[in-house]
């Protein structure tokens, strides 16, 4: 794996940003000189965990860049800090510099997602990169489309977590609601990332690799999207008694149930519980309703 040097300088002019909240009180405003990177990121993530201080660098990346659309250029983490924007996997590529230059572990993450509207455009741009590219440029289309972020080493817990620079997520407990969610999922820190993200319904392949060129060899799809999934339904569903409901036990709601007996059953788990509990609860019915 390719790492920053320690002395690297960035030798690019950033003009001030607008004005907006910083990080933390030892975040640096941009200025008109060369940076050395190691400082810079040393004091834009400030002291703590790889977590806490990802999250920091995370949230710089969103307070001072703006995104933009793919146009299909390869771009160096320093060229994307110079023109202050970028989509996601160039994003991504300054994170990754940043946490380089910290000696912070971190690896590259793609994903392809479905996207339930049709947009031929981008089908017929994925139809011209294939031929130019081959399949690898299949990663997109009518449908789908690809989507890349970081993963980032944890000494303490000795496992990866996910570091989203574009949605302006870290950790999973960030990361499953913002992706897997049914309904009412966290809205990006980015605004104009939200109608990308919306257009997002759910991955469907996760993988990782150290670079970014890859070999993309290490499956995290089950990681994501079967285990991480269970630990969203197990968070949102757990004071729900085992074996009655809950999502885990969606298959005892056969039709053979009336819906009659499913809201008994429902409002006899409630007695006694918390108003939120009761209003979640309510909620579910009513989803019951819905898919009867």
């Amino acid at each position: 794996m390719r790492r920053q040097s320690s002395t690297l300088i960035l030798a690019f002019v950033i003009v001030p940003f607008a004005s907006k909240a910083q990080v933390g009180s030892s975040a640096p405003e941009p200025a008109a000189v060369p940076v050395n990177i190691t400082a810079f990121a040393d004091s834009a993530a400030g002291q703590g965990t790889s977590f806490q201080r990802t999250q920091r660098l995370v949230h710089w990346v969103n307070d001072n860049f703006t995104w933009s659309a793919t146009d299909y250029q390869r771009r160096t983490p320093q060229e994307v800090v110079a023109r202050r924007s970028g989509n996601c996997a160039e994003l991504a590529s300054v994170l990754r510099m940043l946490l380089d230059s910290m000696h912070v572990r971190s690896r590259w993450v793609r994903e392809i997602n479905v996207q339930p509207e049709q947009t031929p455009r981008r089908q017929k741009t994925a139809e011209e990169k294939v031929a130019e590219l081959g399949n690898s440029a299949s990663v997109f289309g009518l449908q789908h489309n690809d989507h890349a972020w970081l993963e980032v080493w944890d000494d303490a817990a000795k496992t990866w977590f996910p570091a989203d620079p574009a949605f302006g997520v870290v950790g999973l407990k960030e990361w499953l609601p913002a992706r897997l969610a049914m309904d009412s999922r966290p809205k990006p820190r980015v605004a104009a990332v939200e109608p990308i993200a919306a257009e997002m319904l759910v991955p469907f392949v996760v993988v990782a690799a150290d670079s970014r060129r890859g070999p993309y060899v290490d499956d995290r799809t089950t990681y994501y999207l079967i285990d991480g999934f269970n630990k969203l339904v197990a968070a949102v569903y757990h004071p729900f008694p085992r074996g009655r409901i809950g999502l885990p036990q969606y298959g005892t709601f056969r039709r053979t149930h009336s819906r009659r007996s499913m809201e008994e059953r429902i409002c006899t788990n409630t007695h006694g519980r918390s108003d939120s509990l009761r209003r979640r609860m309510t909620n579910l019915v009513a989803k019951l309703r819905l898919t009867e």
